[in-house]
C-alpha cells in the first residue's frame, strides 16, 4: 500500500471525526443544567407557591463577600433621630489660572504664584487642565504680584506639563 496515500486517508478519517463530532457533543451538552422540570413562574400580584425557597440572609462565605446581616445591625440602640455624621475632608484651597514659564527663575523647583492667599514659601501644585499632567514647586520667587492667578515656572518644571510653544496654559493651582 502506498504511504502518502495512507497518511491521506488517516488525515481524511480524523479531519471527519472532528468535523462531525465537535459540533455534535457542542448541541447535545449545552442547555442540560436542569433536572427535566420547568422553571418555577410566578404571576405578578400573586405569591409564589408555598414550596419554594425563600432567599436567605448572605452568610460569611457569600460570593460577594458581604457581611452577615446579624454583624451589620451594630451595637446602638435603635431609635436614635440624629442625622449621621460623614467627615469629609477639606478640598485644598486653589484657583483656576494661567501658566507661563521663564528661564531666569533659580531652581526647577521654584515658581513665582500672583495669586490672592498664597503664602510665601508655601508647596504649589499645579494641573494642566488640558491634559491633567501635573509638577510641584516652591512659592519662593520674589517680585511684585499682581494677583491675577498666573504662575510662573521654571522651564524644565513647564516642559513636564506642557511643551514650550503652548504657553500659556489654563492650569489649577493648589496649595
Amino acid at each position: 500500500m502506498n504511504y502518502e496515500y495512507a497518511q491521506r486517508r488517516r488525515m481524511f478519517v480524523a479531519i471527519a471525526i472532528t468535523v462531525i463530532l465537535g459540533p455534535a457533543a457542542f448541541l447535545l451538552t449545552r442547555g442540560d443544567d436542569s433536572d427535566g422540570s420547568a422553571p418555577p413562574v410566578t404571576v405578578i400580584g400573586t405569591t409564589a407557591p408555598a414550596d419554594e425557597t425563600t432567599p436567605t440572609a448572605p452568610t460569611a462565605t457569600d460570593v460577594m463577600g458581604t457581611s452577615p446581616v446579624d454583624a451589620m445591625e451594630g451595637d446602638q440602640p435603635g431609635g436614635n433621630d440624629d442625622p449621621a455624621t460623614i467627615a469629609i475632608p477639606r478640598p485644598p484651597a486653589g484657583v483656576v489660572g494661567k501658566a507661563t514659564f521663564r528661564r531666569d527663575i533659580g531652581a526647577v523647583t521654584d515658581c513665582f504664584v500672583s495669586a490672592p492667599g498664597v503664602p510665601f514659601e508655601a508647596r504649589i501644585t499645579v494641573t494642566n487642565l488640558d491634559n491633567s499632567h501635573q509638577v510641584a514647586c516652591i512659592n519662593n520667587v520674589g517680585g511684585a504680584r499682581t494677583y491675577d492667578n498666573q504662575v510662573v515656572l521654571h522651564a524644565d518644571a513647564f516642559l513636564q506639563i506642557a511643551d514650550l510653544t503652548d504657553a500659556p496654559v489654563p492650569v489649577q493651582i493648589t496649595w
